[in-house]
């Protein structure tokens, strides 16, 4: 069985001193040169933020996330590790483990299972860590790690059907070609329950806004598991492994892992989002005229459905509710807006969603040391004149 062992886990100290050390270093400048340069723009998303280089991090800003489909220029990018362009024509996969035939298929054995296309909000489980007091390790996303896309491709469990899983299967792990750059770290490996593997939005996607996927958005095939973390739509696909149990590797037993509600000394492997909003508009610190005012953003719920949104005009003090407009897709983000008649003076606005979970976004957050399951209500601060 495909696992990995006790003496990688053991890596995790490695890992975290170093990768806090080298994002550090990254993100801050040189003692006693407080010109350095900031990185340059990567062609083609020279509006996004570059939160690190290698491996390429990229943030779209809030204020850009204006249309329903993000477009690539500002659709966020997400690396543990980088990995070098493959051609598609040369590009295959591995299905192997708790099967009864393991399986190689190429690009166009796929494109001859049957079809599956569907707008699909990814978001980074790191979204928001910037925001946590004290400050987490990891990269510092604020608002934009998230995006949401039209992915076409074919279901996971009609590739899985032609390996025939064994009754023994329960999770289902990715493996990308992205490597570590030292032998002293794991592979990026990350599994998923099999009930989530087999449901009929988990897809396996070749292509993105109609196009071939693009090299940094993991193609030339990825994974795409609809309302769970990002990191579980593992990109650059080069094998699937059918397991027993939960993949135990440091990517899902010390990253991308939280604590316990009730035991914060026990961690858990992050599965589905949290339920969020976020304000395109108006941006924070604008300057507006008195007057009809909309405003408007995005929410989206993970393996909840969305019910509501909720704007406060006053700082949280009373709430309204906002209209939900525009394309309504199980796992796709939704267009909320408020008509605000704006009077003079300073105003904290405030978006709160709320799913069918029974979950509403909360005013605040406990701290984890990794910066994960940040929804805190988002709140902006504007002038009326």
């Amino acid at each position: 069985m495909p696992h990995e062992t006790e003496a990688a886990l053991s890596r995790r100290g490695f890992l975290i001193a170093t990768g806090s050390t080298l994002a550090a270093t990254a993100l801050r400048p040189a003692a006693g040169d407080a010109q350095t340069p900031a990185p340059p723009p990567v062609p083609g998303k020279e509006k996004l933020i570059v939160r690190s280089s290698r491996p390429l991090n990229l943030e779209a800003r809030v204020t850009d996330l204006t249309t329903y489909h993000t477009p690539e220029s500002a659709f966020f990018v997400r690396n543990n590790y980088d990995a070098a362009p493959v051609d598609p024509a040369q590009w295959s996969m591995r299905i192997e483990g708790e099967v009864d035939n393991p399986v190689v298929l190429r690009l166009d054995d796929l494109r001859k299972l049957p079809a599956l296309t569907q707008d699909v909000t990814l978001e980074c489980a790191g979204n928001g860590r910037a925001f946590h007091q004290p400050r987490a390790s990891g990269i510092q996303w604020e608002h934009g790690a998230v995006g949401t896309q039209r992915f076409t491709g074919v279901r996971l469990a009609d590739v899985l059907a032609l390996a025939k899983l064994r009754p023994a299967a329960r999770h289902v792990a990715f493996d990308g070609v992205d490597k570590p750059p030292t032998p002293q770290a794991p592979d990026f490996i990350r599994s998923v329950p099999l009930w989530k593997a087999l449901a009929p939005h988990t897809m396996l996607a070749f292509e993105m806004a109609g196009r071939p996927i693009p090299h940094l958005h993991g193609g030339p095939v990825r994974a795409i598991v609809p309302g769970f973390v990002g990191s579980a739509s593992i990109k650059w696909l080069e094998r699937v492994m059918a397991l027993t149990e939960e993949f135990n590797g440091f990517y899902m037993k010390s990253n991308y892992t939280a604590p316990r509600a009730d035991n914060d000394k026990e961690v858990y492997s992050l599965q589905s989002l949290e339920v969020k909003s976020v304000i395109v508009n108006p941006a924070e610190g604008a300057r507006l005229a008195a007057g009809k005012v909309t405003a408007w953003g995005w929410a989206w719920a993970g393996e909840g459905e969305l019910t509501g949104v909720d704007v406060s005009t006053d700082g949280g003090k009373t709430w309204t509710t906002a209209t939900l407009v525009g394309p309504s897709d199980r796992y796709a983000w939704r267009q909320w807006e408020h008509a605000w008649d704006a009077a003079a003076g300073s105003h904290t606005l405030m978006a709160r969603a709320t799913d069918s979970l029974g979950r509403m976004q909360p005013a605040s957050r406990a701290f984890n040391r990794l910066g994960y399951r940040w929804n805190v209500i988002h709140a902006v601060k504007v002038d009326v004149a």
